[in-house]
């Protein structure tokens, strides 16, 4: 049986393997894996607050 694959050397174009040579670029991690595109949006960071120290107890110059 073979499969129609794409490889990391050329990822635009399809190539046909037997199940042999798919499993050996398997191990090797030169196959090139379709991942879906994640359904939802990630969220945004939390906002960023900074803790003013001015004032009597944040100068020492007494």
């Amino acid at each position: 049986m073979t499969r129609r694959v794409r490889i990391t050397k050329r990822p635009w174009e399809e190539i046909e393997v037997s199940d042999a040579a798919y499993l050996d670029l398997k191990r090797q991690g030169l196959l090139v894996e379709d991942t879906p595109a994640p359904e939802t949006p990630a969220a945004p960071a939390p906002p960023v607050t900074t803790k003013k120290t001015s004032g009597a107890t944040g100068s020492k110059e007494n």
